[in-house]
């Protein structure tokens, strides 16, 4: 009977824990993520979680995954955020690899405007039932690239000349069924341009949140 008492104790305790420190969940943004609008142009967002696990592979500063709606249709956003990390500038198309999904890179994508604008990777992900189109690019201090390379050699100046430097992987997806490419692309392209418009104001503090941990 002691053992019994015991136990219901120790798990009267472990839920009371649980409930007044609940699991925090990475993928909704630290510190800078945090400030990412939940509605971004016409499209409305909710926010989503990744596994530990994935987290801990990105090696990330800050990670942001949220969905968001316009109407019927649906996008998903992904920004990791790197600080004096010149690698972390990962390949999406390993990730859908390893989950089982066909990936046919497709052509570059032009998306924004004269202010801000980039040549956005594509890739079409396919699985049995399941079908997205991504756009992705990396982007710092008022540059959008879609040169993995070009964007790791920055880094690395900035990093050797500064002893500090900050980057964003930024990936967009859209479910994409059998004859709704062109709508896939279309929300790609313009959800894409809306994501652009906020990177500036949202990583105007990125150089002083590098300083202040280096």
């Amino acid at each position: 009977m002691r053992i019994y008492w015991t136990v219901v104790l120790v798990l009267a305790l472990s839920a009371g824990y649980v409930a007044f420190h609940p699991p925090r969940n990475l993928a909704l943004g630290q510190a800078l993520l945090q400030q990412c609008p939940t509605r971004i142009g016409e499209w409305d967002g909710e926010e989503l979680s990744f596994e530990d696990a994935v987290i801990e592979e990105l090696h990330a500063d800050d990670l942001l995954v949220r969905r968001y709606r316009r109407g019927d249709d649906v996008m998903w956003l992904c920004i990791v955020y790197h600080q004096n990390a010149r690698l972390g500038a990962h390949d999406p198309q390993v990730c859908y690899d390893s989950q089982g999904y066909t990936v046919t890179p497709g052509p570059r994508a032009r998306v924004g405007d004269d202010s801000l604008s980039v040549d956005a990777n594509t890739f079409l992900a396919e699985r049995p039932h399941d079908r997205r189109l991504v756009y992705y690019w990396w982007y710092t201090d008022g540059l959008a690239t879609h040169d993995r390379e070009a964007f790791q050699r920055l880094m690395a100046v900035r990093g050797a000349l500064e002893n500090r430097s900050w980057g964003a992987f930024v990936r967009v997806e859209a479910l994409s069924g059998r004859g709704e490419d062109a709508r896939a692309a279309k929300n790609c392209a313009e959800f894409s341009a809306e994501v652009l418009r906020v990177l500036p104001g949202l990583f105007a503090r990125g150089p002083a949140e590098a300083r202040g941990r280096s």
